[in-house]
């Protein structure tokens, strides 16, 4: 393991050279000029290598700049075998190259990160080391959703939406912008909520339907945590997945209303996962099984 201090943006070459079957890039801020630099040391290996990014893909985040969706639709087009997902409260910065390389740092994929920032970081080089990470960083992916190359150019419309307009007095223009930021912001979050059902070949269990994402989240709150009933199951599911656990939404059945629709849906991840032989109940507690 040895130190990397900034400005690291010569090591982020070497390390993006360095990949020769597949890469996986964390960060919630991803901007243009790192990755037409990643691109460029791909070289062309670009067409057969596997990418996986992970990152946050926050309207504020989209709509400020500090995260480029456009460059990373030009990154899945660039680089074919490139999968993304959006994980809503990522926050960790993490590089791994095949099985040789990880490099965990503070440095986002930024010019901020590469070459101004006083950044430091780690580089890891054992196999099991850089196996335990890139697992890590799978799993966290598996909570998150797939978003499409296209899909990400246009989140990039979206948030380009939001300009000042003409008008005689600032106050009249910061209104207009802020009216605009809010309508955006919301259009954004709304397209975000509508992906949650896609999938791609991040995850080993591809399918993203409903029903998968709160199973991946049940197995990750278990494997985790440990044994817990589901009392407690329920509100760290619910961390994980805000966007999918909305208490205005309740579960109606013939007029009546039967609770929370996320709780339910949890209930029946549970039950499909103890259908698969992945989870079972001892007691009041769900225990994952043994190498599910």
């Amino acid at each position: 393991m040895t130190s990397i201090k900034s400005p690291w943006g010569g090591k982020f070459d070497q390390f993006a050279a360095s990949i020769r079957e597949s890469g996986i890039i964390a960060a919630p801020y991803i901007t243009r000029q790192p990755v037409e630099k990643l691109v460029r040391a791909l070289g062309r290996r670009r067409k057969t290598i596997r990418l996986s990014v992970l990152t946050s893909l926050h309207p504020d985040h989209l709509i400020d700049g500090s995260l480029d969706a456009e460059a990373l639709s030009r990154l899945c087009n660039d680089v074919p075998g490139t999968s993304v997902r959006h994980l809503l409260y990522l926050h960790a910065k993490a590089y791994v190259a095949d099985e040789h390389t990880a490099i965990v740092t503070s440095s986002n994929l930024t010019n901020g990160g590469m070459w101004r920032n006083h950044e430091l970081g780690v580089a890891v080089t054992d196999a099991n080391g850089v196996k335990e990470i890139a697992y890590d960083l799978y799993e966290y992916g598996s909570l998150g959703v797939p978003v499409s190359g296209p899909e990400l150019a246009e989140l990039h419309a979206l948030a380009r939406q939001v300009h000042p307009r003409d008008s005689n007095t600032a106050d009249a223009r910061l209104s207009n912008t802020n009216q605009e930021r809010r309508h955006t912001f919301d259009a954004i979050n709304e397209k975000l909520i509508g992906l949650r059902t896609g999938g791609d070949e991040f995850v080993s269990n591809p399918g993203g339907s409903l029903t998968a994402q709160f199973t991946e989240a049940v197995l990750y709150v278990l494997r985790r945590h440990g044994p817990m009933p589901t009392s407690e199951l329920s509100p760290l599911v619910r961390r994980l997945k805000p966007e999918l656990c909305d208490d205005e939404v309740d579960r109606v059945i013939g007029g009546r209303t039967f609770g929370k629709r996320w709780k339910h849906d949890i209930r029946n991840a549970q039950q499909q996962l103890k259908r698969e032989g992945k989870i079972v109940l001892e007691g009041r507690k769900w225990r994952v099984v043994r190498g599910a």
